[in-house]
């Protein structure tokens, strides 16, 4: 009888509850464990919430959608990445970068190097960025490629007996990238676009633009969903979704007292000057759709800009189990105090915190 009855109560829930949708940014390996771990803790405070309806991932949170949308809770994702466990979902180094990665990169690189170097003796009299766009031609698309990633995506779903096929999924999912000839947003997993492997969306999805080559589908180049864009929270809102959270894994650094960027060089000095970017653009587009569509609610899950660390490059591995964990602990505080009304709208009772 009791049984019967939460069952009835989950029916109820489902019925009346608003559409809900889930929109992950993009923020390389840091930013995919980051949002592993922030989903694990939302999902630890939610009773029969069911999930969401509609998934939205770009670049790295294209990865974590795509898991969800096939029905893994995060909690899983969570157990598998931070015990290290030997499971076909368990994102390495290997899922990105392949055994020769580097050797081809540093040819590419050395591409780079010998392009240059061929036109300076004409450059002598001009500009450099005259130089640089005489060498143009013979310059690389990117120092790597997503190959490894789009084989590790298609070997897991097959190996979990997942979906790979946007059609056959229980839920929504959309993966945007950037058709870079074209240059507009280009959306897998809806109109001519759905019937494009998940795997192959995913790295179109990720293609950061100089770091990796655009990826190829059907004669199109395709870069990362991030560039131009952040969080792509409206396609979720174009769905229908009446509730819709945007999880932004990178916020600008603010630590106090700490070595100055310009210290750290080029690389920290991007890596920041790129959060900043995301950043402004993120709350642009949600202050202008919290307009458009003012039927929707949006919330935003991401680090406190206070203490958000710089835990290291974007997609550098080192720092992957720390911010897997930072993300489950400074989500499962934000829960505790300013999250509450999230909580309250996505299901009628969360569960208390546990002291």
């Amino acid at each position: 009888m009791e049984m019967l009855r939460r069952a009835i109560r989950y029916w109820r829930a489902r019925r009346d509850r608003p559409r809900l949708a889930l929109a992950l940014a993009g923020g390389g390996v840091i930013g995919g464990m980051y949002e592993v771990g922030a989903l694990a803790a939302l999902e630890e405070r939610l009773e029969d919430a069911g999930g969401f309806d509609v998934y939205v991932g770009c670049s790295a949170g294209s990865v974590v959608a795509s898991l969800l949308a096939n029905g893994v809770p995060a909690s899983e994702v969570y157990r598998i990445l931070d015990q290290d466990l030997p499971d076909p979902l368990n994102f390495r180094r290997g899922a990105v970068y392949s055994s020769d990665a580097f050797r081809h990169a540093a040819g590419r690189f050395g591409r780079l190097v010998w392009a240059v170097g061929k036109n300076a003796l004409a450059g002598l009299r001009g500009s450099v960025p005259d130089m640089l766009a005489r060498a143009e031609g013979d310059l690389p698309a990117g120092l790597f490629d997503l190959a490894a990633l789009e084989r590790f995506m298609r070997e897991a779903f097959a190996k979990r007996g997942l979906a790979n096929d946007f059609t056959a999924l229980p839920r929504t999912l959309l993966i945007p990238a950037v058709d870079i000839e074209q240059a507009r947003r280009a959306v897998f997993g809806q109109g001519e676009l759905r019937h494009v492997p998940i795997s192959q969306a995913i790295a179109a999805s990720s293609s950061i633009p100089g770091f990796f080559e655009p990826w190829a589908i059907e004669g199109r180049d395709y870069v990362d969903g991030g560039v131009g864009f952040c969080g792509h929270a409206d396609l979720a809102a174009e769905t229908g979704a009446r509730v819709v959270v945007v999880v932004n894994p990178l916020v600008p650094n603010h630590e106090p007292g700490t070595v100055p960027l310009r210290s750290r060089g080029l690389y920290s000095i991007l890596e920041q000057a790129g959060r900043i970017y995301s950043q402004n653009l993120l709350q642009l587009g949600l202050a202008a759709m919290r307009v458009k569509y003012a039927r929707t609610e949006f919330f935003l899950i991401q680090p406190p800009r206070a203490d958000a660390p710089m835990l290291g490059p974007s997609m550098g591995f080192e720092a992957s189990h720390a911010a897997l964990r930072y993300g489950y602990e400074s989500t499962k505080t934000w829960l505790a105090g300013q999250g509450e009304p999230l909580l309250r709208r996505l299901v009628p009772a969360a569960r208390p915190l546990a002291v």
